[in-house]
């Protein structure tokens, strides 16, 4: 149910803050818009967006941010589109534990949709294998994960671009991108909640000397984990659990709280929930120039500007399917487009426990302890690892123990008492790398994505995921399960008696074994472990689908985000591979959409300093502004001229983009005026120096009629009308090149001449940009002078 307009009506929509029986929905009101908003400012004037993100989980919430946040110089505007509702400001964690980190979490494993999941947990596709469906909220899986954020190492990045390992790691390891994100999400500082106490380092100990007796164990290291009790640094706020949700909340709140004007149409950044996105639309030259959708159920179609990137982040089966669906992507020799490289991890759990006599460990233990190391190994030329955690507490499931809250001291006191004075439960969760395809022509013996005939509830066509483990595949997840009951028994320091292995019957004293078909009840199915990767692998043109900045090739606008992009996926949880590619993505396109200077063309810039810069203004009331975005100028309230002061200029070249956000906006701009210093500095500019014209309509006031030659863009105003009109669109950037040169001012729109004026006007002055009106809104950037003789 739509939320009461306080203002009814065509007017600016204005909403109340939703209330229940039980609650007030302030976050949810404050955090995400309605589509009536998006399409009210549009009609308002707001710019077209500058890039559309289609997820609003842990990559889009992300990628959006730093959009937001990077995109500032440049008046960047954003829309992230979710198909879901706001659901938790944060990792569900980070609540109260009582809420059991169950909330919208998915109730089982299945292949298809047979009936309603907990909450928010739906299901997109289908699949040969179980899966657990997709977090359909404000934050997606990064409201669920579980924290651990290894690098990928240099043997995962060996058949990976080059350019991505060095710009991941640096030339030193620890000044790539890595670092900057590892520090964002709270695995750099170390993890603080872990006590290297007495069952750290006795475990510590006892992993270095068992690593050369098991084969294929490379290394063991401290638990990279997303967890961060304190701010890392000024200026970065301190969390609990990682997820985008709170980066995201806070680039809105921050986008709402530095509006002056505290209209949308001022906006940068929109966050539209409970949109489906259905299909993307190309027009000329391959852009992405709409979007199919579903509003609350409704149909809609969003208009883009071609020069908008729209960015994939909505998973990678999600993304998959649309890049199948709209963008020609995939081998369509098997009756549906399909693309293969689609890889997950083989994951195992083995829980064992260990005296704690073995450990070295004397007595009770004193302290509640919970410790975590991450050992990594290697067999058949690929990868694997082990999440190790370990409890000293009574219980099977230590890491359970490790995210639980202790919120009173009776209950550390309790937990303290029922400690096991004998064992050490230690859980190893194992993760091995699939097997890549990094080939445009999938095998279909392999994994594979294509588009199948049952549809959904719009009657789109739901991905197909064909989930296989190959021969190598079983013979990795085989090695890498020997390597962790080699593990146990060697941190027993090799005695079987001070071993024992959890079993669906309880604990044994013997290593389980595979059951009479060859099922081993440790290991999890393929599609549960969220780590999907691979299917839009990033690379060379002809042999990947996108770019090393995550554009497909072959569209100019649409891009990935996520572990979708990865060549091979390597041993270890993608979330922060993933974020550093996003990171990378976020950055070239901004630096693709900022306009450089014609310095080969002898141009330099124009100081965009505001003490540079003067307003004169005229009349009382709302006074006359340019409002400063970083390398973008936009007009606003009364009529006035903001004088460029720094020089005077007499012959010249000036090069400038401007657009509207309205067709009935103006503006002008104005040459070889006498400046802001003169008597009626307003009149004598309009009187003795030249405005080139910004009208779409030719308005002219006097009579209320449109269409007046020497009143519309490209005229010199009231005294030259142009000979064209290429105007772009409503809402694009169009570029002026106006010479002015002895008695001679030609102006230049979008690369045509329209207009060549002979002056016996003022031959030097100041340049100066007008604004007009309250409800006009011009945007100008990159203004730039060739100074000629």
């Amino acid at each position: 149910m739509p939320l009461p307009q306080l203002v009814p009506g065509p007017g600016p929509a204005a909403f109340d803050v939703q209330e229940s029986a039980f609650s007030y929905d302030i976050l949810g009101r404050y955090i995400c818009n309605t589509w009536g908003e998006l399409d009210q400012q549009r009609v308002n004037g707001g710019y077209p967006f500058d890039a559309v993100v289609i997820g609003a989980g842990m990559f889009g919430g992300y990628i959006a941010e730093r959009l937001y946040r990077h995109g500032a110089g440049q008046a960047a505007r954003i829309l992230l589109i979710e198909a879901g509702a706001y659901l938790l400001p944060t990792h569900i964690q980070n609540l109260p534990q009582r809420l059991g980190g169950k909330v919208g979490g998915p109730d089982a494993a299945r292949t298809r949709d047979t009936g309603t999941q907990n909450v928010v947990w739906g299901m997109p596709w289908i699949s040969n294998e179980a899966f657990s469906g997709l977090a359909y909220c404000v934050g997606g899986r990064s409201l669920f994960w579980g924290g651990w954020s290894p690098r990928l190492t240099a043997n995962d990045l060996a058949n990976w671009p080059s350019a991505i390992a060095s710009y991941l790691n640096g030339p030193t390891g620890n000044d790539g991108v890595y670092r900057s994100v590892e520090t964002e999400i709270g695995t750099f500082p170390s993890t603080d909640f872990i006590v290297k106490a007495n069952l750290y380092q006795k475990l510590d100990a006892a992993f270095q000397a068992a690593i050369p007796a098991v084969p294929g164990i490379t290394d063991v290291g401290e638990a990279p984990l997303a967890v961060q009790g304190a701010s890392p640094a000024p200026g970065v706020f301190s969390f609990d659990k990682f997820s985008s949700g709170p980066f995201l909340i806070d680039a809105i709140r921050h986008d709402s709280a530095n509006n002056a004007s505290h209209l949308d149409v001022s906006r940068r950044v929109f966050l539209l929930p409970r949109t489906q996105v259905l299909r993307l639309n190309r027009g000329a030259g391959g852009a992405v120039t709409s979007l199919d959708l579903r509003v609350d159920g409704q149909p809609q179609t969003l208009a883009l500007s071609p020069t908008c990137a729209v960015v994939l982040a909505n998973g990678t089966i999600e993304a998959t399917r649309l890049a199948l669906e709209s963008l020609g992507v995939g081998d369509t020799r098997f009756g549906s487009p399909r693309v293969g490289n689609l890889m997950a991890h083989l994951r195992s759990n083995i829980t064992v426990r260990i005296k704690r006599t073995a450990l070295g460990l004397a007595g009770p233990p004193t302290d509640l302890e919970t410790v975590a190391f991450l050992v990594r190994g290697e067999a058949l030329g690929r990868r694997f690892h082990h999440q190790v955690i370990a409890a000293s507490v009574v219980g099977n499931d230590p890491e359970r123990t490790m995210w639980a809250t202790v919120p009173d001291i009776e209950l550390l006191g309790n937990m303290l008492s029922n400690q096991d004075p004998n064992w050490v439960t230690i859980t190893f969760r194992g993760i091995g790398e699939m097997e890549d395809q990094r080939t445009l022509a999938p095998d279909p013996a392999r994994s594979w994505i294509d588009l199948s005939p049952e549809t959904d509830r719009w009657g789109m066509r739901r991905a197909y995921v064909n989930l296989v483990a190959t021969q190598n595949d079983k013979d990795l997840w085989t090695a890498m399960d020997d390597a962790a009951f080699a593990l146990a028994l060697q941190l027993a320091g090799g005695n079987a008696a001070d071993v024992q292995y959890l079993t669906p019957g309880g604990w044994q004293a013997q290593r389980p074994q595979p059951d009479a078909q060859g099922n081993r009840f440790w290991r999890d199915i393929l599609g549960s472990t969220h780590h999907e990767a691979g299917s839009l692998f990033m690379g060379t043109a002809g042999n990947s689908v996108t770019d090393l900045d995550g554009r497909f090739h072959g569209v100019p606008n649409a891009y990935v985000a996520g572990p979708a992009l990865f060549p091979t996926l390597g041993s270890h949880n993608p979330s922060l591979t993933g974020l550093s590619l996003a990171r990378r993505t976020a950055d070239a396109l901004l630096a693709g959409q900022r306009p450089a200077i014609d310095t080969a063309g002898g141009f330099s810039a124009l100081s965009l300093n505001p003490a540079d810069w003067q307003m004169v203004g005229q009349g009382q009331g709302s006074p006359a502004a340019v409002r400063h975005h970083g390398t973008v100028l936009e007009t606003f309230n009364g009529y006035g001229l903001y004088f460029y002061t720094a020089e005077q200029f007499a012959n010249f070249v000036l090069k400038l983009d401007w657009r509207v956000g309205r067709r009935d906006d103006n503006s002008g701009v104005f040459i070889r005026t006498p400046g802001p210093g003169a008597a009626d500095a307003l009149n004598v500019a309009v009187a003795q120096g030249h405005e080139v014209q910004i009208d779409e309509r030719g308005f002219d006031a006097p009579s209320g009629t449109e269409g007046h030659p020497e009143k519309r863009t490209g005229a010199i105003y009231d005294l030259q009308a142009p000979s064209a009109f290429p105007s772009k669109p409503v809402g694009e950037w169009n570029t002026y090149v106006i010479e002015a040169n002895g008695n001679t001012i030609r102006v230049t729109l979008n690369g045509q001449l329209v207009n060549v004026f002979q002056s016996n006007r003022r031959a030097s002055g100041f340049i100066a940009l007008q604004a007009y009106k309250y409800s006009s809104r011009v945007q100008f950037r990159n203004p730039q002078v060739r100074r000629l003789p």
